[in-house]
């Protein structure tokens, strides 16, 4: 799926019967890589999706906001959070560029740690000016998402 390695605004993304419209994309600049996450909303679900990052890639992430994660920054070295054991995989202070309509964020800068737990499940931590905000997650076979390309 080649048009999920480059996911823009206006692209339309299905997954599980759902029509999603990809109005932004968040690009994190941390240690020398970059890490998109583009905005998918379909009514008042939001799905943030991190395309396939290279050929070899066969799984995106797809993460969606939880209020039910009480952390403060910097977290701590693990996180037990729905019966699973995270950990780091990433961090630091991230440069943030937006394309798009991205609502509530800024283009500018951020500390964000990445945490993953068996199962590909994923924790994305921010430290936006607004506050603390946590995307909870996980990969998904390429082959379960279609994307439209506008």
């Amino acid at each position: 799926m080649e048009s999920a390695k480059t996911l823009k605004p206006r692209d339309v993304l299905s997954y599980l019967g759902r029509d999603y419209v990809i109005e932004g994309v968040v690009a994190y600049k941390v240690n020398g890589r970059t890490y998109p996450l583009a905005r998918a909303v379909d009514g008042d679900v939001v799905l943030w999706v991190e395309p396939l990052m290279d050929d070899m890639d066969d799984r995106l992430l797809l993460l969606t906001e939880v209020r039910d994660l009480d952390i403060g920054t910097p977290p701590p070295a693990s996180i037990s959070y729905r019966q699973c054991v995270f950990v780091p995989r990433w961090s630091g202070r991230a440069a943030v560029e937006i394309t798009g309509q991205v609502s509530g964020q800024a283009a500018g800068s951020r500390d964000v740690w990445r945490y993953r737990a068996a199962g590909d499940l994923f924790l994305q931590i921010e430290a936006r000016s607004t506050g603390t905000v946590v995307l909870y997650g996980e990969s998904v076979h390429k082959g379960m998402i279609d994307v439209l390309s506008s």
